[in-house]
């Protein structure tokens, strides 16, 4: 079991990256909001497109890293070399046809999916969605470079990177947009060029790996079963868990842009605001993949194991009650950061306020304690209580609010936050029943063999 200094140097890294990866979107959005509404609301929709797309090759990123770990924590160093190679192969071929895809075929997805969005607003998300597309390669080499890194207990690596990464988008981004006049093109290729920046960086670690950590030692196309089995059982759940939870928040989406340019843009402050406060929480997810994974792998379970569990979970609640006991004062002046309309702002404010006041407790329960349940292997489990969350409460609450009620978005918000608490109450008995931490496991890819003593 990590002690508090091991897991604060974990910790922290990861904290900066996950702060700095947050501001290449708020900075984005604050800039592109100097356009126009329908620039803003363009690159929202875009981003919620973006997610469920990602999730195709990222959740292979997220299976490589539990498994890297799992193999690090039992002195296997050999396999999780192979792991990290292959994971990496299969991650950017599968990023690379996804991005042809999206640019391909960008303005009938945009048609298909927010068809009663103004003219002006889908014209502005065929330009950010095509670059999108091409950043998709970069974007998943540098998450499966920072997995195996950070199964490694590397986190410094991505941190740097991300930091120049942030740097080159500010810089870029500001020039196109202030000085050129490139509008969502000059955020599009602010973006893409600041994933093409942070790829390169880790690439040229994991290619030339420390002693003890996992790495790149040779790059192949060719495919072993035995090596991506493990991988592909934690990905795929995880994959098929990213596609329902954003493809249900793209849903969302859809039903929002049917409320118009002011609901659509105070959705956009209000996730974005939502999204920097929930960075703790964010980077304490990450690190718990590391942490659990390496624990599982050297045969820890039980009582000892959930007391890892527990412990990052309670460290996710205080760091983000802190956060919202800073922001809740100051909200009236964050959201004016990105210059909204008035009605804009009020509606944002009215939904960041119930947002804020549920995220402490159920926040975390619902996506760091999912992390640890993922990184035993269980991550069937997980899956079958997003789709179920996601889909019968959070869309179908939206939808009924939408369709049925006068609440507008304050009503998509309100269900929002009740898939949190549903989420959470489920997540925590699992814990505290879940064979894959009350028995002894024989190594990544099995299931429990032993009962607990």
């Amino acid at each position: 079991m990590l002690s508090r200094k091991e897991l604060t140097r974990l910790f922290i890294p990861v904290l900066i990256e996950q702060i700095l990866a947050a501001t290449i979107g708020i900075v984005n959005t604050m800039m592109v909001s100097g356009i126009s509404m329908a620039a803003i609301s363009a690159v929202s929709i875009i981003d919620s497109i973006n997610n469920v797309v990602m999730n195709l090759f990222t959740s292979f990123a997220t299976g490589g890293t539990v498994v890297i770990a799992q193999r690090i924590g039992s002195r296997a160093m050999g396999e999780a070399d192979e792991t990290a190679s292959q994971s990496m192969t299969v991650c950017v071929l599968t990023a690379l046809m996804s991005g042809l895809a999206v640019f391909a075929f960008g303005s009938p997805i945009i048609e298909l999916l927010f068809s009663d969005a103004e003219a002006e607003i889908k014209t502005y998300a065929l330009t950010y969605i095509r670059y999108s597309g091409l950043s998709y390669p970069f974007l998943a080499a540098y998450s499966m470079a920072a997995g195996i890194l950070r199964a490694s207990g590397n986190t410094r690596a991505p941190m740097r990177a991300s930091l120049i990464s942030n740097i080159v988008n500010v810089c870029i981004g500001a020039f196109c947009i202030y000085i050129l006049g490139w509008g969502v093109a000059g955020a599009g290729l602010a973006l893409l060029l600041s994933r093409v920046v942070s790829a390169l960086l880790l690439a040229l670690v994991v290619l030339r790996p420390e002693v003890g950590t996992a790495g790149i030692k040779k790059v192949s196309l060719k495919v072993s079963k035995a090596i991506l089995i493990p991988v592909l059982g934690i990905g795929i759940p995880a994959c098929i868990d990213g596609l329902i939870f954003n493809g249900g928040k793209l849903g969302i989406q859809s039903l929002i842009t049917s409320l118009g340019t002011v609901s659509i843009a105070a959705n956009s402050i209000a996730n974005s605001v939502n999204t920097l406060t929930c960075i703790p929480g964010s980077a304490m997810q990450i690190v718990a993949i590391t942490v659990v994974g390496q624990a599982v792998g050297s045969g820890l379970y039980g009582k000892d194991l959930r007391k890892v569990i527990v412990s990052l979970n309670v460290y996710a609640v205080a760091m983000i009650t802190i956060m919202v006991a800073v922001a809740l004062p100051v909200l009236p002046w964050v959201v004016d950061l990105y210059k909204p309309l008035a009605e804009v702002k009020v509606l944002a404010i009215s939904v960041l306020r119930l947002s804020l006041i549920l995220m402490p407790v159920f926040w975390p329960f619902s996506f760091v304690l999912s992390a640890c349940i993922r990184s035993t292997g269980d991550s069937s489990f997980v899956t079958l209580t997003s789709m179920g969350s996601m889909w019968f409460v959070r869309f179908l609450g939206a939808w009924i609010s939408v369709k049925y009620t006068s609440w507008g978005i304050m009503g998509v918000w309100v269900f929002w936050c009740m898939d949190w608490v549903v989420r959470s109450i489920f997540n925590a008995i699992r814990a505290k029943v879940s064979p894959y931490i009350n028995k002894v496991r024989a190594n990544a890819s099995d299931g429990p063999i032993e009962a607990e003593g």
